[in-house]
């Protein structure tokens, strides 16, 4: 059964064509690598065919049952100019597909051409003997080789269609210019079966349907002249026929060689699908039909809506798919919207990643925090340490539960809190410390640990380590995944937007501790318990036995033993999130190969600072923060922020030390020039876009548009 389709090349004139015609029918995932476009109703990712492991990954992933391989070098005298790059991207990312799908059940459909013939006698049959006369029909034949060697269905093909792009294929080239009133030139002496795409969709969607495989022409059932091509054209949609001037193949000054009769034979195919093929002028009509009834302008919006959304980069934003929207779906119509097993589902796969014994879900990365200071015993009196440089929620939590948040200034190099100051810090009212992990780089948990059992066996009494690890899900520490709880009691993450997962609002806290997952789900859900174990009057929860029937719980009784919140995630959120965790090893590589575009532009940059990397550890950066050295670049942050939205770039602040906001000064008596070095970051730093969904030219407009900042200071 097909249900998912997999569109190489969806940014060409095929392959979105494909996709426009066969997105209410399968699930279809369309493939780009330069040219982004958006299609309602379809997934699009960014995919390089000469990436092995990210093709086998996203194959892997999607798990479809048809792979459409439309993706290549088409325009022959570029083929012929660029030998080797056409046998890259035409013949090794094909071989790249096949070996993803190797040992699979899937069926490769592979776009070839009529251009594998030499052209010579036309009404070319499959048997043919095959003698390109040029780079593109080699490469193409090459794939072909390739794609044999699997499950496979290749047709032979040449086509024509509207384009979600502004580039121009024969047919809209035709139009555009007779529209314009200008002559054109038309080869009266080459030949060609060209099909409608939309025509070629049927045909494709039917001989899938039917596992069809084999070599087969695909095109009209009979041919024409490009010279009467064009006339048709021009009849069809009632332009000046007289503007079509006729002229030979042998008088245009083409590089590559080209066959000038590549008709085809398509009496197999049609026997196989028992299904007569469209002549041309049928194709045409069909052409004409969909211009009348809107089809261009609505293929085409979907690109307008896709350039204008592509115009503003955030600076962080969440990445949404079809699979994901699909997993929300499937839950919405489900018997469980909250509260049912895709929630238990969600914190067992989220606890196996990060490679910690328990998981529990909540809704948001403040609940998260809130309920395991809740769970360390935090109250009144009681002391805990963390950082300036966080949101507040990372010290607010400390407040709720009646305690008292202590600021101990940050690194230099990491900007994560100093375990030294740490030490400074560190009382015999300290119970928790909250190390947070910004921007995705683990804190010095292995220093932090070993104080905290110091300090413990000094005062006598517990001090709990709770990670703030919402920016870090993904990265790595001494060997160990950030949250497995291998230095800590806890880990907090989050699940907002701009996060590397998202369930629109969320998050989780991680333990090893079977005592603080107990009470972590109870404070998460107003501390009722529904376990018997838990009760302390089970004479109002049990039923007496009877000679008949044993004793029971009574099915409506539960109690409440501890003072809780409604922090529930729900099944919607949790489908959202499980989908997401399934994609997050694409969304490291991403993140990293956008942080290494940032890295090689702004190191030389005299006046800038990028990241630092520990070798500690593997980050998986949720933020890049630079740091500027506004005085010596001669403008303000504000300038310059203001500078880059008018480049429809936005930037952001990560964070205004929380020592210095009102509320913590009017309450706990703190103030500027507490923690220099935090407030010394503050003054120079700036986030600067890092999301998966951006592509390299995003990335290059966010570098250009810093670097002409840098320029113009004569930094």
């Amino acid at each position: 059964m097909i249900n998912k389709v997999l569109i190489t090349g969806i940014s060409g004139l095929l392959g979105n064509n494909l996709a426009f015609r066969l997105k209410n029918k399968y699930n279809v995932l369309g493939l780009f690598n330069t040219h982004p476009v958006i299609i309602k109703g379809i997934r699009t990712a960014k995919l390089n065919l000469l990436d092995t492991p990210s093709v086998i990954q996203v194959i892997s992933e999607f798990d479809p049952s048809i792979i459409i391989h439309c993706a290549s070098l088409a325009n022959v005298d570029e083929c012929e100019k660029a030998p080797e790059l056409t046998y890259k991207i035409n013949v090794q990312g094909t071989k790249n597909i096949v070996e993803g799908i190797r040992n699979k059940d899937v069926l490769l459909v592979y776009i070839s051409s009529d251009s594998v013939y030499n052209g010579i006698k036309g009404g070319h049959v499959e048997t043919d003997t095959i003698d390109p006369l040029n780079m593109y029909g080699r490469s193409k034949f090459q794939g072909e080789e390739e794609t044999l060697k699997i499950k496979s269905l290749i047709l032979r093909t040449n086509f024509f269609g509207w384009n979600i792009r502004e580039k121009k294929g024969l047919a809209e080239w035709i139009l555009a210019e007779l529209e314009a009133g200008r002559q054109i030139r038309g080869f009266d002496d080459a030949f060609f079966s060209s099909m409608y795409t939309f025509e070629l969709a049927r045909i494709i969607a039917m001989a899938a349907q039917q596992q069809l495989t084999g070599v087969f022409n695909c095109g009209s059932s009979d041919s024409c002249s490009k010279y009467e091509f064009a006339r048709k054209i021009a009849e069809r949609f009632g332009f000046q026929k007289d503007l079509i001037q006729a002229t030979s193949v042998d008088d245009f000054p083409f590089i590559a060689k080209r066959g000038k009769n590549l008709t085809l034979n398509v009496q197999k195919l049609q026997a196989a699908l028992s299904y007569k093929l469209p002549t041309i002028d049928q194709s045409i009509d069909e052409f004409y039909k969909d211009y009348r009834c809107g089809l261009p302008e609505e293929i085409k919006q979907d690109a307008v809506e896709g350039r204008k959304a592509s115009l503003f980069i955030p600076y962080g934003r969440q990445k949404i798919d079809e699979n994901d929207i699909q997993a929300v779906t499937d839950v919405l119509h489900s018997d469980r919207i909250t509260q049912g097993p895709v929630i238990e589902k969600f914190e067992s796969e989220l606890a196996k990643y990060c490679q910690a014994k328990y998981a529990v879900t909540v809704n948001s990365g403040t609940s998260a925090l809130h309920i395991a200071c809740l769970a360390a015993g935090v109250g009144p009196g009681d002391e805990v340490i963390t950082t300036p440089i966080s949101f507040v929620a990372s010290a607010n939590c400390v407040i709720y539960c009646g305690g008292r948040p202590v600021f101990a200034d940050i690194d230099p190099k990491t900007y994560n809190i100093d375990p030294d100051e740490i030490r400074n810090k560190i009382t015999k009212k300290t119970k928790a410390i909250v190390p947070v992990h910004l921007a995705g780089q683990s804190c010095n948990m292995e220093a932090i640990h070993r104080l905290s059992k110091e300090k413990e066996n000094g005062f006598h009494h517990k001090i709990y380590v709770i990670e703030d690890a919402s920016h870090a899900l993904g990265s790595d520490y001494k060997s160990t995944k950030v949250g497995s709880c291998a230095f800590s009691d806890m880990a907090v993450l989050s699940f907002h937007p701009v996060k590397h997962i998202t369930t629109g609002e969320g998050g989780a806290v991680l333990t090893n501790d079977d005592h603080l997952y107990r009470r972590l789900q109870l404070f998460r859900s107003h501390g009722i318990t529904h376990n018997p174990a838990e009760f302390r009057y089970p004479d109002r929860a049990f039923e007496p036995p009877t000679t008949s029937v044993p004793s029971s719980t009574n099915p409506w009784y539960y109690e409440q033993c501890e003072l809780g919140f409604n922090y529930r995630l729900t099944d919607i959120q949790s489908a959202l999130g499980l989908s997401q965790l399934k994609k997050l090893p694409g969304v490291i590589k991403r993140r990293r190969e956008i942080v290494e575009m940032y890295h090689r532009a702004f190191r030389p940059i005299a006046g800038l600072q990028t990241p630092y990397e520990s070798e500690h550890g593997q980050i998986n950066f949720h933020l890049y923060i630079l740091l500027f050295d506004f005085e010596r670049l001669g403008l303000t942050r504000a300038l310059l922020m203001a500078e880059l939205k008018k480049e429809n770039i936005q930037t952001q602040v990560h964070y205004i030390p929380v020592h210095t906001q009102p509320y913590y000064q009017d309450h706990f008596g703190t103030t500027w020039g507490d923690f220099p070095l935090a407030e010394s970051y503050y003054r120079k730093c700036l986030s600067i876009p890092l999301y998966p969904a951006m592509t390299d030219q995003d990335v290059n407009r966010v570098i250009q548009a810093i670097q002409k900042a840098c320029d113009s200071s004569g930094c």
